[in-house]
């Protein structure tokens, strides 16, 4: 059975804020409600066990959304991540349905209606908006835990581009990201009540005197021993050799150390890098192993091409008062969509029932019952602009009563500004918009 993927995406900043300062921050989603796809029952009891022991990890502000539709989902992450803006530690779990198609990750809407893969910027939400939301904190997580099995490839048209099984993988600097199963491989999905995954993480959150660094070894162990060796989580480290604790440490740095210490030559064995032994040697310079960490370091550092990543981040949070460069702004205006031949509508003549899709995952008009009926001859003018933070793309859509929506036609904005008209001729229809990009 098709079941999970997971990715954290942990950003680790060295400088921490004072405890008074400190602040921890999660969002919580799972969809399993689908209303045109298979069901999901799982994420439902993932997400209570993962609130919990965030809430044990000592997160102060734990949000739990269940079953979103595209136009929540956007708004959950927005919302979050004015929350996770200079918080000590952000993160997001998210556990549902979740493809990759195109080269890019996608986790899916409990309302997406994806007849192709061509659908997905305007019907789900890109990974790399999801991790938007947590830029702006010093530790940055995002856990996904999410089919990776494409749940609509049996019904999508012919023609259709190739979806691959798995997810692709994520490369970041400074990240650690961990898989709960190897590229292309599927994850189980558990037999009782969550998935070996998911039970896993909750278990090692809120463990004391582990740094984060290790999280994604001790979790694949976990999970190895849990499916007798028959799904195997994928970790890739590009973090600092530092290590950080997302919970305090409860022994004092004088105190019994030893079973710290074998943890973090372990992973530093298993690395077999620079950064690995730096690690060990950063926190323990007169170990037991500290003579052989100091061997191995010379030893990979004369090998042919080797790159000798720092053991500390040289890049800082910036100061509270260090001036960030100004975003940019793209305004989208003045649209007016004119009906030069309408759908086909089954011959009858009768009219079209519009509305705009953005890639971004936002809808115009945004309810789902709220539709602008238009015939031959007739002009739709947009009440309203709109604004994003990046070059984006929207649809013309026409509802139908029977199969959902069809698209007209897609359009690009680029960023040049200017006034543009294009002519759109999707389900034998033919009509032109005309709109005006501002970039500010």
């Amino acid at each position: 059975m098709m079941r999970f993927w997971l990715v954290t995406l942990t950003s680790l900043f060295l400088l921490a804020p004072s405890a008074a300062e400190a602040r921890k921050v999660a969002l919580i989603i799972g969809n399993g409600d689908y209303a045109n796809t298979s069901r999901l029952v799982n994420p439902a009891n993932d997400i209570r066990i993962i609130a919990a022991s965030a809430k044990q990890a000592g997160f102060d502000d734990v949000t739990i959304a269940a079953d979103l539709a595209v136009n929540d989902f956007q708004k959950a992450m927005r919302d979050f991540r004015a929350k996770a803006d200079g918080a000590e530690v952000a993160m997001v779990y998210y556990a549902g349905h979740g493809i990759e198609a195109q080269g890019k990750n996608w986790l899916i809407p409990t309302d997406a209606q994806l007849k192709s893969d061509l659908d997905l910027p305007y019907e789900a939400i890109n990974l790399d908006r999801l991790m938007e939301s947590v830029s702006g904190a010093q530790i940055r997580m995002v856990v996904l835990d999410s089919c990776r099995n494409n749940p609509f490839g049996r019904s999508w048209r012919s023609g259709t581009r190739a979806v691959v099984n798995g997810l692709a993988g994520v490369e970041a600097d400074d990240v650690l990201v961990i898989f709960a199963a190897a590229p292309g491989q599927t994850a189980a999905d558990g037999t009782s009540g969550n998935s070996p995954f998911a039970t896993s993480l909750a278990k090692r959150l809120p463990q004391p005197d582990m740094p984060v660094q290790l999280l994604g070894g001790l979790i694949r162990d976990d999970v190895l021993q849990a499916t007798a060796g028959s799904q195997r989580p994928f970790v890739s480290a590009s973090i600092t050799g530092t290590p950080v604790y997302l919970v305090p440490r409860t022994a004092p740095a004088t105190g019994n150390r030893s079973g710290l210490e074998e943890l973090l030559w372990k992973g530093a064995m298993a690395e077999n890098s620079v950064r690995g032994f730096s690690a060990y040697l950063a926190e323990f310079p007169a170990g037991k192993y500290a003579g052989q960490a100091g061997e191995n370091i010379d030893r990979l550092s004369k090998a042919p091409g080797a790159v000798i990543p720092p053991v500390t981040m040289v890049a800082m949070k910036e100061p509270a008062s260090a001036a960030r460069p100004p975003a940019r702004k793209y305004i989208l205006s003045n649209v007016r969509v004119d009906c030069v031949k309408l759908t086909g509508r089954l011959g009858l003549g009768l009219p079209d029932q519009l509305f705009l899709r953005f890639n971004t995952g936002q809808r115009f008009p945004e309810g789902k019952s709220e539709i602008y009926s238009i015939k031959k001859g007739e002009s739709w003018v947009v009440p309203q602009s709109f604004d994003f933070d990046q070059p984006v793309s929207f649809q013309l859509r026409e509802f139908d009563d029977i199969g959902g929506s069809d698209n007209i036609g897609t359009i690009d904005l680029g960023d040049a500004p200017g006034t543009f008209t294009k002519t759109l001729g999707g389900d034998a229809s033919d009509y032109r918009v005309t709109y005006t990009l501002t970039i500010a």
